[in-house]
């Protein structure tokens, strides 16, 4: 396979481009946005290639694991993949599996931090009364965060967080958004997309919020006391905005002195805590509350001719296993159905 000349990428073949980056902070800068979009546009695998003792921002992590971005890193003996830690003899055994010996172990000094993060879906009405960030500004307040400060599409976020400019910004790349990032003083962050549909908008934020307070706590006891903040979140989307779907997990992030996001090896898998259904899958998957209710912990929300459902995931079975359970009950085809309307309407 011969690499090319690429104007992004540093090697780039009919398969893969590569990226080098050669410090040990790195943010979701101006031309790693433009590489992993022009990967997608290419149908190329994205590989960015760092050194050992890197920090990857959980905005450019985020916006990785989207494009599905494979990092790997090198040292003076040979190259590895970032997330298992065997050495790669071609960067296509980051795909095929990499089998090489194990780097020795690499950030053990490093602090974990416990980490809520949120996907939110919801609807709203496209008219000159609309606006972008209020839902932002929940997810992350309600859940503990600082209020958003900043914004751009691109580290380092240099702009004001301004809602009226936030709306222009959208404004201007309307049918469909690219992706606008927010961020706080404490590390928290949000990244918000827009998209104009048949009967309206659909907005998408994703971010999170570090419990930077909470790093000393047994992990056992972290799920209980977060619960609270994410009720309060999601019962908020209820009561404030349109909410279509909405999804809060606990995980954790890398703590160096840099600031909190991904570090080479193995990282924690986040656990789901609660989805919330709101009023338009609740209608279109035909909702027994009641018989639900038996089963799982079920709180209905909202009006009750436009009912939302909030499902905790408060039991002692393991959390992915609950929510596998959850979706089980509902009939896995009719829920994939009523979620595939939500993705679709981004078309």
């Amino acid at each position: 396979m011969i690499a090319s000349v690429h104007p992004l990428a540093d090697e780039w073949t009919d398969e893969y481009a590569l990226f080098v980056v050669e410090h040990d902070w790195v943010t979701y800068s101006r031309p790693l946005r433009h590489f992993l979009s022009d990967c997608r546009a290419s149908a190329l695998r994205p590989v960015i290639l760092t050194g050992p003792n890197v920090t990857l921002t959980p905005h450019l992590y985020a916006s990785m694991t989207e494009s599905g971005a494979f990092w790997a890193f090198r040292d003076a003996n040979a190259v590895y993949d970032a997330r298992s830690g065997r050495a790669i003899a071609a960067i296509s055994d980051l795909w095929t599996g990499a089998t090489g010996d194990l780097h020795p172990p690499l950030n053990d000094e490093d602090r974990l931090v416990p980490a809520l993060f949120f996907d939110i879906y919801a609807g709203d009405h496209a008219n000159a009364s609309t606006v972008i960030g209020p839902l932002a500004d929940h997810a992350v307040t309600a859940l503990g965060g600082n209020a958003l400060q900043r914004y751009g599409q691109d580290e380092p976020l240099t702009a004001t967080w301004d809602h009226a400019a936030l709306t222009a910004l959208a404004q201007r790349q309307m049918p469909a958004t690219e992706r606008i990032l927010g961020s706080s003083d404490d590390n928290s962050w949000a990244a918000m997309t827009v998209a104009r549909t048949r009967d309206g908008l659909l907005e998408r934020v994703r971010g999170g919020v570090s419990l930077t307070r909470l790093m000393d706590v047994p992990s056992a006891d972290l799920r209980d006391l977060a619960m609270p903040a994410v009720t309060d979140m999601l019962s908020g989307l209820v009561d404030h905005f349109r909410p279509r779907v909405a999804m809060v997990s606990a995980g954790m992030l890398r703590h160096p002195e840099a600031g909190d996001g991904y570090r080479v090896g193995a990282q924690p898998v986040d656990a789901p805590l609660a989805v919330l259904i709101g009023p338009r899958a609740v209608r279109d998957l035909n909702l027994d509350f009641g018989e639900l209710s038996r089963r799982h912990d079920i709180t209905v929300l909202g009006p009750g001719r436009v009912p939302s459902a909030l499902l905790r995931l408060t039991g002692r079975d393991p959390l992915w296993a609950q929510l596998q359970a959850f979706a089980f009950d509902l009939e896995q085809e009719r829920l994939a159905a009523a979620l595939g309307l939500e993705l679709q309407e981004w078309s």
